[in-house]
């Protein structure tokens, strides 16, 4: 536990001094903050509730955010050289795994969350919208958290499979992009029944969730992804030992 706590402030550290990360955090919440405005002055008038509306217009900008904090990882280690010397200090690869994943989504959540009070800006200068749900928000909030835990994993064994930051990146986007595609991926099967193409949807968990419901299949769902990830990733950097 100290080691991974070692690493995560380590790398923690070098998201607040890199200059990319905050520019990235800036551009992220205020593009994400403008599209939920927009959104939300378009759909003024509509049933669609104005939490599931953020959401929305978080997750379209989430897969660039979480691309640009995980392309770095493991490719920019292995190309500077000082993988090498991480690996040969009295860590395991567990921790070292642990640490990296833990440092992204901590710095990943820290981004969210001044995008997700947007909301409560825009009902503060806007008298007349509707009574923001609280119950639903943090039902939003849960369901963001699982999405990005799911998608900073992705990012995470991405990166560490390549060396190039550039291919990193874009292996990074396409990875994430991927649990978006789910549903219509599975409805395309002809096998897969209606039940496990709404279990792997979602556009399903962010209604639910933004509804005010919860359920413990959606959370066992993206928690299972993201052990399995986590643990492919420890095995391949263990597995440079015997390269």
């Amino acid at each position: 536990m100290r080691d991974c706590l070692t690493i995560l402030r380590r790398e923690l550290g070098s998201l607040f001094l890199s200059p990319v990360a905050y520019v990235t955090a800036v551009v992220f919440i205020a593009a994400s903050a403008w599209t939920f405005l927009q959104a939300a002055e378009v759909k003024v008038g509509s049933d669609d509730s104005i939490v599931l509306i953020l959401l929305v217009s978080i997750l379209l900008w989430m897969p660039i955010l979480v691309t640009v904090v995980c392309m770095r990882l493991f490719a920019e280690e292995k190309r500077s050289g000082t993988l090498e010397m991480l690996m040969t200090a009295p860590v395991s690869e567990t921790a070292v795994i642990l640490g990296k994943y833990a440092s992204a989504l901590l710095f990943v959540w820290l981004v969210l969350a001044p995008a997700v009070a947007s909301l409560y800006w825009l009902a503060y200068v806007s008298p007349g919208l509707e009574q923001v749900d609280h119950f639903s928000v943090a039902g939003g909030c849960l369901v963001l958290a699982l999405i990005t835990a799911c998608c900073v994993a992705m990012g995470l064994l991405v990166s560490l499979l390549t060396r190039n930051q550039i291919v990193a990146a874009i292996c990074c986007f396409a990875a994430i992009c991927i649990p978006f595609f789910a549903k219509p991926l599975a409805a395309s099967v002809p096998i897969i029944r209606d039940g496990v193409v709404e279990y792997l949807s979602i556009e399903a968990h962010l209604v639910l969730f933004a509804s005010g419901g919860l359920s413990l299949q959606v959370g066992v769902l993206y928690l299972s992804v993201v052990v399995l990830l986590l643990f492919a990733s420890v095995r391949i950097l263990e597995s440079r030992r015997w390269l």
